[in-house]
């Protein structure tokens, strides 16, 4: 399933799916169709990577459970809830999870993947 989800610029979208799936929903990737300025993924004002320059590259965030950290593509990722450990590969826990963007107000278009546990 890919959810296509939309904002402005310079706002925060939340990503927590939550009320959608259950507590347990991850996001397994996201891809900007338009993108804004700038981006990254924060969870309570704690960023989880650093702020990316407008690009509509796939981000994949899938990694191994018990991961603090990882890179893919070049591109750093913190994973601040540590709520697997049945599985290979886990991605990122939906549970108060935002997109904080940069822009000048026009709207961007946002794919999500997410994976229901």
């Amino acid at each position: 399933m890919i959810l296509t989800l939309s904002g402005v610029s310079g706002s925060a979208l939340s990503l927590d799916l939550r009320k959608q799936f259950g507590e347990s929903v991850e996001l397994e990737s996201f891809h900007f169709v338009t993108p804004p300025l700038e981006f990254r993924l924060v969870r309570q004002r704690t960023p989880l990577q650093e702020w990316q320059s407008a690009n509509s590259e796939m981000y994949d965030l899938q990694h191994g459970p018990g991961l603090r950290e990882w890179s893919r593509a070049g591109r750093r990722f913190i994973n601040d809830l540590d709520h697997r450990h049945d599985v290979m590969t886990c991605g990122v826990l939906s549970k108060d999870l935002v997109m904080e963007t940069r822009g000048l107000g026009f709207e961007f278009v946002l794919l999500v993947w997410p994976r229901e546990v």
